[in-house]
This record gives structure tokens, C-alpha cells and sequence, in this order.
């Protein structure tokens, strides 16, 4: 137990807690002050901590991957040659060996999340959170990242029996989420790409309505060919087997999860004849609706 207590005194005064003074209210969890380089990924410490006007962290270098999510108020990060605003909804991190400069804004402070982190997984999820390059970035999704944090947070302070696990594979999550939906990495996309995910994400939250590819076309005012184009390029498909595909996939589900009879099913998914969507949905499964249903009932 003692050795435990040692070991975490060393990562609180040499890496995470700050000089007295700059921090107003912190919780801070560990786990090992030598941890597994050769590991895919290990967590060495994180916590939260309430910024003081003065708080302003000055370093040259660091030994562990970081990253954290600025929570409330305000505050600056230096890195790379560049200066970058942090307000609320912020992620921000680098490498091993970065020399950076974080400061609170002096009138409303910030307060954060962070994680420090080691192995081969590290430096391929900086990259992929668009974090390895750019320092830091805003997620449109802020609030799902958030939470990410806070259940790593979390597994970390109650410390059971996989909580070393449980924060690893969350923090795997949170990477990809930054790395699908931060606001740095949207305005990186081409204009195809973006075009495409605008007609991509148009098509999954309304195909059982959608009667033609055409009529998304329209709503992301584009030619159809050239959305046709997008899909054969980014998705490998056409809109219309997109779309055809996803009403398919939510028939099969209705199938084994109600009782709805194979013409409900077909009205809820979009198709008028029923005659039309047991010969399309056989293309897609193999076995008419029916027979779909009692071969996986």
C-alpha cells in the first residue's frame, strides 16, 4: 500500500497537480509511474481540476501523451508556434516531448478534464482525433464527447477491477469521435466529401420516407449524376441501393422484433406494393419476408 501511495506522489508533483495556488479544486486518479511502453495503450493518470485566475502551465516537454476537455470559462494554449482560445466544449492535446503553454483567462478561468496516456495505440489515435497536428479542436458533437471523458473520469476514480480496461477502451471511443465529428476535421473535407455527407446523413435520417434518390438530390440541391458520382466514389454504391439497403436492413429487424404482418412492415419502410418489397427484400436476404421471419424465429 505504501508503495501505491509513493508511486502516485510522484506523478501529482512531477506531472499532474500544480503549484499551490493555481489550482482551486482538483480530483485526480493514477495508476503507474512506469507504465508499459510496449502495451497498445495504458492510462497513467487523469483527472479534473478548477483553474485559478493565475494557473498558467509552462513546459518544455512532457513525458505521456495528453489530452483534455476544457469543461467551463476560458483559457490559451501555446503549441506548435501557434495560439489557440480554449472556451468551453475545447479538446486539446499533443505528444511526448511537445513543449506547450496553457493559461487561464484571468477574468472567467477554465476548468478541465484530462488524461495522460502511453504505448503503440498512442500516437495513431492523436492523428486520428485530429489532435496530432492541430493541437486542439472544437467537436460539433461536444456534449457526447463530454461524456466520453467523464466515464473515464469515472472508471478511473472508482478504481475496480477493470477500470485500467475500461478507460483504455473509452478513450479508443473518444479519439474516434473526435476524429469523426470534430469541427477541425470537417473543414479539412473536400467539397465532394462534404457534399457526400451531406447527402449520406440526409438519406439515413429520412429513407423510410424517401421514395426516390432524386428527392435527395433536390433537398441537397446537387445534379443527381453528380451524387450518384459521390456515392460510386466515397461508398462504393448507388444512392438509390443506399437507400434500398437501409429499408431492407430495418424490415429484416421489424421482422423478428414485432408482430407486424409483412404489409405493414413494407408501409413503414416505404414501399406502396408489398409484391415490390418481397421481391427486393429476397435480393437483399435470400429468403422471402415470411420465410425470413420463421427461419430466424
Amino acid at each position: 500500500m505504501k508503495k501505491k501511495d509513493n508511486s502516485a506522489k510522484i506523478i501529482k508533483d512531477q506531472y499532474a497537480q500544480n503549484p499551490r495556488g493555481k489550482v482551486l479544486d482538483a480530483r485526480y486518479f493514477y495508476y503507474d509511474t512506469s507504465p508499459d511502453y510496449n502495451r497498445d495503450l495504458a492510462i497513467v493518470c487523469g483527472g479534473y481540476e478548477k483553474c485559478a485566475s493565475n494557473f498558467d502551465i509552462n513546459r518544455s516537454t512532457y513525458p505521456y501523451y495528453f489530452v483534455k476537455y476544457t469543461t467551463r470559462g476560458k483559457g490559451r494554449l501555446e503549441i506548435n508556434s501557434r495560439r489557440i482560445e480554449l472556451t468551453a466544449g475545447s479538446v486539446s492535446g499533443f505528444c511526448p516531448g511537445t513543449a506547450h503553454h496553457y493559461r487561464a483567462d484571468g477574468q472567467e478561468p477554465m476548468e478541465h478534464i484530462f488524461v495522460t496516456f502511453v504505448g503503440a495505440e498512442a500516437e495513431r489515435l492523436l492523428r486520428a482525433g485530429s489532435l496530432y497536428e492541430a493541437g486542439a479542436v472544437r467537436p460539433l458533437k461536444s456534449a457526447e464527447v463530454l461524456g466520453v471523458f467523464e466515464k473515464i473520469f469515472d472508471a478511473g476514480i472508482e478504481k475496480g477491477r477493470y477500470s485500467q480496461e475500461i478507460c483504455c477502451n473509452y478513450l479508443r471511443i473518444l479519439f474516434l469521435l473526435l476524429g469523426q465529428d470534430s469541427g477541425q476535421l470537417k473543414r479539412n473535407y473536400s467539397q465532394s466529401m462534404a457534399t457526400y455527407f451531406e447527402c449520406k446523413k440526409y438519406i439515413d435520417d429520412n429513407f423510410s420516407q424517401l421514395s426516390s434518390s432524386q428527392e435527395v438530390a433536390e433537398h441537397c440541391a446537387i445534379n443527381s449524376r453528380y451524387m450518384s458520382s459521390l456515392f460510386k466514389r466515397y461508398c462504393h454504391t448507388s444512392p438509390h441501393e443506399y437507400v434500398m439497403r437501409l429499408k431492407l436492413n430495418k424490415a429484416a429487424n421489424l421482422l423478428l422484433t414485432s408482430s407486424l404482418s409483412v404489409k405493414e412492415i413494407a408501409y413503414q419502410v416505404g414501399f406502396e406494393d408489398p409484391y415490390h418489397f418481397s421481391r427486393n427484400f429476397k435480393k437483399i436476404h435470400s429468403l422471402p419476408p415470411r420465410e425470413y421471419r420463421d427461419f430466424h424465429s
